[in-house]
């Protein structure tokens, strides 16, 4: 497993997205990610549970922050979606 900072990461990004080995990202010694290339067209089911997963917390999480409500939130979805119909 190579080992990047995040700014060698940001600046080699695209020769780094090349590479068939796991990346650890580190800032300031600590791990804050990983990157994993991808093998085939399609993510594993257990990968794409698991992102659900943390997506579906972070934006719970978010909008108790916010103090939206999942009716606000699909309003400004079909309100957006009708305005990029008039364009």
């Amino acid at each position: 497993m190579r080992t990047a900072t995040v700014r060698e990461f940001r600046d080699q990004a695209t020769k780094l997205f090349k590479e068939t080995e796991p990346i650890l990202v580190t800032r300031r010694g600590r791990i804050v990610g990983f990157y994993l290339p991808a093998t085939g067209t399609s993510l594993p089911l257990e990968i794409r549970r698991d992102l659900f997963n943390v997506l579906t917390r972070t934006i719970r999480r978010m909008m108790k922050v916010h103090g939206a409500t999942e009716e606000a939130v699909l309003a400004d979805f079909e309100e957006t979606r009708k305005a990029r119909r008039r364009r």
